[in-house]
């Protein structure tokens, strides 16, 4: 009788923890995309003021030719790049939380905000450079930079310019 009743709440502690593990694998299969989502909202408001800080920089070397300013770029997610081409930076990453209408891009200060309904959503911030500055990257047609733990350092100089034309603006990594 006695052995009866041990096995009994033996029985009962094992469902009543699957129970209990169950709950709360539940409960986190329905708090996780929420949480992603919030995260991913904080990494692009982030890198806005971050993008605001690298827009900044390159427009104070605008003032003169020789003109140089040395700064940190944490990108924590995401790609930057930059289009010597076209003489714009962006930046971009899939994520969870749709930033703003999609398809429809809209303005914050200089950046271009644009999410674009793919799956997870793309969110794109853009630095439009054109009839500015000339951007040139070290001869390079595209720099791609990815993810890193430790910021990049970048140096924005001005080159100068030809008579008639946009002064250049050369980005290179230090």
């Amino acid at each position: 009788m006695i052995r009866k009743t041990k096995a009994q709440i033996w029985v009962s502690a094992v469902i009543y923890t699957l129970i209990g593990l169950t709950a709360i694998g539940i409960l986190l299969s329905i708090v996780q995309p929420r949480i992603q989502e919030m995260r991913d909202g904080i990494t692009i408001k982030q890198t806005i003021e971050a993008l605001h800080d690298f827009d900044s920089s390159l427009r104070s070397t605008l003032i003169a030719p020789g003109n140089k300013r040395n700064i940190e770029f944490k990108l924590s997610a995401g790609k930057l790049e930059i289009k010597p081409e076209s003489d714009l930076i962006v930046w971009s990453m899939q994520s969870a939380n749709k930033f703003s209408q999609p398809g429809s891009p809209i303005k914050e200060g200089t950046i271009e905000i644009l999410t674009e309904k793919k799956n997870p959503w793309l969110v794109s911030l853009s630095l439009n450079y054109t009839g500015i500055a000339n951007i040139t990257f070290d001869s390079l047609k595209t720099k791609t930079l990815a993810r890193a733990e430790k910021p990049y350092q970048i140096i924005i100089e001005n080159l100068g310019s030809q008579k008639g034309e946009l002064q250049q603006i050369n980005i290179k990594l230090g």
